[in-house]
């Protein structure tokens, strides 16, 4: 239906002003859309820290090498899926009722959570950061560059990995 407008508008623009205002105000309606459209998609990536930090730990760690990874629940919520779990041979653990003092967690060679720095300390002594993921946490606007706008990232989660003097 927009097309059909679009090109009437076009074909009889030159009848009158109030068509030439119309064909203008389609034209500047559909650029509109299309830059915050792709704005829109632009910011989205940075809405899934978890599907991130999977991608990171599997070009980061050898696929050959025997893996077992703790998700937490804010990565498990922020973009983790079981599409993401390319090794077969890997063992990917979403379980909600551990703490880091638990027996189970020291089995894991691998910990993706969300990144707070009173937890990280729990962890210094098993484990080294490997990554630190960044997600978008608003927009911030400084008047003196070029886009005034810019997005505001901050660290959302950590991969830790187990040291290997432990």
């Amino acid at each position: 239906m927009i097309v059909f407008v679009t090109i009437f508008r076009f074909h009889n623009y030159h009848k009158s002003w109030l068509f030439k205002f119309g064909s203008l105000c389609v034209i500047a309606h559909l650029l509109g859309n299309a830059v915050y459209s792709a704005g829109s998609l632009y910011v989205s990536h940075f809405n899934y820290p978890g599907g991130v930090a999977m991608d990171v730990l599997h070009k980061r760690v050898n696929p050959s090498t025997d893996v077992s990874v703790h998700i937490d629940v804010a990565t498990a919520q922020t973009g983790v899926s079981r599409f993401l779990q390319f090794h077969s041979h890997w063992r990917y653990d979403k379980s909600e009722d551990v703490t880091w003092t638990d027996e189970a967690m020291k089995l894991h060679s691998h910990i993706i959570m969300e990144f707070d720095a009173s937890h990280l300390s729990q962890y210094k002594n098993h484990y080294k950061v490997l990554s630190h993921i960044s997600g978008f946490d608003g927009f911030g606007f400084h008047f003196d560059t070029y886009p005034p706008i810019h997005l505001k990232l901050l660290t959302k989660l950590i991969i830790l990995e187990r040291s290997q003097n432990v």
